[in-house]
Parts: C-alpha cells; sequence; structure tokens
C-alpha cells in the first residue's frame, strides 16, 4: 500500500496563539491507504503528484515555512513558550532541542512524506514505461530533489529512500552521506528538467524551476560556473519575467506575475482564515487590524539593520509597518508581506513563495563576482524593478566589495523567504552569528529529532547533540 509517512508527535508544536489550532485530520494521523498499488491506475498519477506537492512543507505549510528566517539574522523574534514547543526565542538562541522544541520532526516528516508519494509515481511509470507519462514523472523527480535538497540542508546526510513503501526509520541503517544526498539531488534535478515543460503556473514545478534549484545547489557548493550556467538558462526562458508589481508574488490571484516559479498554497482555510499562514506570526498586534479585525502576535519583525539599508521609494520597503511593540518598548519594523496575502480574498488561499526569478539575476551576479568579475547587469535588473537605484561597475572597487552588495541584496528581495541562513554559511556569516549567541559551528544544521533516533538505532545524531 502507498504509505503515508506522518508525525508520530506533538502535531501541534507552534505557540496557542500564533496559527490556527490543529486541524482534526492533523489530530488523527494515520497511514493513507486511499490507493493501493495494485489498483493504481496511470490516471491516478496526477493525482498522486498533487498529494506529493500538498506534503512539500508537511501540508501544513505556516509550522515550517519560516524555520530558517527565525534562526538567522533577518528577523528578530521575541516569542517565547516551552523548550518542548515550536519557539521562535529559542531559534534567535540558535539551540535546538532534539525533543522537537522547533518542530523540526515536523519538517523532515513532511519532506519524507512528499519523498514517499513521488517515489510511488517514479517507479510506477518506470517500470511499465509509460511515456505518455513524462510530466508526471518530471514532477514526481522534481519534488524528491526539491525535498531532499530542503533535507540535506537542514540535518546535513539523511537517509535517502527510493522504494514506493519505504520508512527511512524501518531502513534501520544510517544517514547517506551529505555528498550522495547531493548527488541524488542534482541527478534528479537534471532527469526532471528534460521531462517538464516550461513555466506556465507557480502551482508546478516547471524546467525553469528546477533549473533555478540547480543553480541554486551549484551557487552554495561552489560551482560558479554550473551556478552562472543554470541561472543563465532561466533567465533566458521566454516564459519567465520579473515583475514590477512585487507584491504579486504573495498574492494567490495573480495571473499576469511570470516571476513566481513555484509556490506552495493552504486552503480554501476555514473561517477562522485570518490566523492562517505567516500573517499572524509577522505582523503587528495591536492597535493594528486587518479590514477584517484580524491582528497579529506583533512580536516578530525586521533587523533594523536591514530595514535602514532600503533606499527610499524602493517598493519592496513599501511592505514594512512601523509600530511600537510593548514587549520592547520601542518602535520596530514589522514584515507585512505575508499580510497582503489572499486572506482579504474571498478565495481565502494561502501563499507560500518558493522559487522566485529573480533569484537565478542575483546568482548570475553573484558567480560572476566569485570569479572577480563585477558585471552589474543582471544586479541591476532586479533592483530596476524594484524601484531601486542603478549601479555602475565604478561603484565597486572590487569584486569582493560587489560581493557585499550582493549580499545585501538578496537579504532585502528574500526577506522572510527561507534563503538567508544557506546565504549566511556562503558568504561565511553562520559561524560568527552562532558565535555571538554562544554557540558553535555544531549548529549549522538542525538535529534528528528522538522519535527518530528512538526508530532507527542505526540514525547517528548530528555532532552537538544529545
Amino acid at each position: 500500500m502507498i504509505r503515508k509517512y506522518f508525525l508520530l508527535i506533538n502535531l501541534c508544536l507552534f505557540v496557542a496563539s500564533t496559527f490556527v489550532a490543529c486541524s482534526k485530520k492533523l489530530d488523527e494521523p494515520v497511514p493513507d491507504t486511499a490507493i493501493g498499488e495494485q489498483t493504481l491506475k496511470p490516471a491516478d498519477l496526477a493525482l498522486l503528484v498533487k498529494g506529493a506537492y500538498s506534503k512539500i512543507h508537511a501540508g501544513w505549510p505556516s509550522q515550517t515555512y519560516p524555520l530558517f528566517d527565525i534562526y538567522a539574522d533577518d528577523i528578530i523574534s521575541m516569542q517565547g513558550g516551552s523548550i518542548t514547543r515550536f519557539n521562535p526565542q529559542a531559534y534567535d538562541a540558535c539551540n535546538p532541542n532534539p525533543s522537537d522544541g522547533f518542530s523540526n520532526g515536523f519538517y523532515y516528516n513532511g519532506a519524507y512524506t512528499a519523498i514517499g508519494n513521488a517515489n510511488t509515481v517514479i517507479n510506477y511509470i518506470r517500470s511499465r514505461e509509460l511515456t505518455g507519462q513524462n510530466k508526471d514523472l518530471g514532477e514526481a523527480l522534481g519534488i524528491r530533489g526539491y525535498c531532499y535538497l530542503r533535507l540535506v540542508e537542514a540535518y546535513k546526510g539523511v537517509i535517502i529512500t527510493l522504494g514506493s513503501n519505504e520508512d527511512p526509520a524501518e531502513l534501520k541503517r544510517p544517514q547517506n552521506t551529505e555528498e550522495e544526498v547531493f548527488n541524488r539531488i542534482i541527478t534528479d534535478l537534471k532527469e526532471a528538467e528534460k521531462l517538464l515543460p516550461p513555466f506556465s503556473t507557480p502551482d508546478a514545478l516547471s524546467k525553469e524551476a528546477v533549473q533555478l534549484l540547480l543553480a541554486r545547489i551549484y551557487l552554495n557548493r561552489g560551482d560558479k560556473v554550473e551556478a552562472k550556467k543554470y541561472a543563465e538558462a532561466v533567465i533566458g526562458s521566454t516564459s519567465a519575467a520579473l515583475t514590477s508589481d512585487f507584491s504579486s508574488n504573495f498574492r494567490y490571484n495573480n495571473p499576469e506575475n511570470k516571476e513566481l516559479l513555484f509556490r506552495v498554497v493552504e486552503g480554501p482555510v476555514s473561517s477562522s482564515y485570518d490566523r492562517a499562514g505567516m500573517f499572524p506570526l509577522f505582523s503587528p498586534g495591536l492597535p493594528y487590524r486587518r479590514p477584517t479585525g484580524a491582528t497579529g502576535n506583533g512580536q516578530t519583525w525586521v533587523n533594523a539593520d536591514l530595514v535602514n539599508a532600503y533606499e527610499a521609494g524602493d517598493v519592496r520597503a513599501g511592505l514594512f509597518k512601523n509600530q511600537m511593540a510593548a514587549s520592547v518598548g520601542r518602535v520596530v519594523t514589522y514584515l507585512m508581506k505575508f499580510s497582503l496575502d489572499t486572506l482579504q480574498d474571498a478565495n481565502s488561499f494561502v501563499t507560500y513563495p518558493l522559487i522566485r526569478l529573480s533569484e537565478a539575476y542575483l546568482i548570475s551576479a553573484e558567480a560572476d563576482a566569485r570569479q572577480d568579475v563585477v558585471n552589474v547587469t543582471r544586479y541591476n535588473a532586479v533592483r530596476q524593478k524594484r524601484n531601486a537605484s542603478p549601479k555602475t561597475t565604478g561603484d565597486f572597487p572590487s569584486a569582493a566589495n560587489f560581493l557585499q552588495e550582493i549580499e545585501m541584496e538578496r537579504r532585502k528581495e528574500f526577506l522572510g523567504e527561507g534563503l538567508r541562513w544557506q546565504d549566511m554559511k556562503r558568504f561565511g556569516k553562520a559561524i560568527p552569528f552562532l558565535s555571538s549567541k554562544g554557540q558553535n559551528e555544531t549548529r549549522l544544521y538542525l538535529p534528528f529529532v528522538n522519535a527518530e533516533l528512538n526508530r532507527n538505532p542505526k540514525l547517528v545524531q548530528n555532532n552537538g547533540y544529545k
């Protein structure tokens, strides 16, 4: 049977006031036996692929989407809670807890659930040589590659599962090496690239989306040539384009947008949808209210140095709101990207951006700079769309200086979208940041939760955790 890999404990771990209560479905985790492999038909594959998409962020994206933003330096959070709960304040201290104090087990299990669905699709199509199902095969390979990328970035080496009905813990073996996992990811994404159609909707992986993932991977792994190649392939696509309407990247209804290449959507959510998604986490508390009357928690805001880095007129800074934070007794700047989402829309869908075209432009510029070339063309293309002033080559005395500027541009562009922690590692900022929190390099990765270690004694805990 097709097995749903599910979280054993602690499904409702976020601070109670932060998100909607766990649904009845989440309160009753059971294996998904709706479709048996022996009765599976080709027409069912698209449904399985859709199911895999929904599980990328554990079927409840709001709990895992902000994980590494709060872990890194762009976001400051005063959210509190006990150590056995999802606790952004402890994230800020960079001290993850193997008992799943950050719900990273939810993050882990969500990825493996999606991988399990993808494996079923991949193996079914390949075993029957269904060449007419190439799009489904490409999407499943892309999903598997993306989910292993999430896992390897969070935990370093993880167990690779390729079978249709494999639970990583039940394999009773230690994790694969980080290099083996990256090789698997790159193989899957390159195969997906050959099978997927050009971009047409952000709700499905496309050729451009997986090419951009490959560019991201190669950049983070130090291969500037391959990073540049894949970034330029995406930029050269006639199906994708940067948008001047920056806020459309965060709205569900954005039919003219060709920049948001891939997203996860939650919904339709219940009548209490004003508490869904990122809105309550990032938005200010009273006296701020949405037109519907909802308010945020007011305990999570943007690093002041980053706020001050935006130029006057930059449209990205238009998605900020200054307000007094009672917890610290001063005015702070709140991130409103997720407040303008379709929570104001009758459709009541919540949007979580995962891959945007602007990243390809900044990867291309960074790849050049890391080869001692100052080329402002791609960098300026993003800034022009954000109504920021263009720069010339002469504005940067060296490639190293330009790299610093690119790092800041990425912070301004992708604030709250989950990319900062990997950027900090690549730019050499992560370990100094951890040191400022009284931590060391062992906190570059999250711990495997105790539940997984108990299920698989051969799984080796990451260094620095007990």
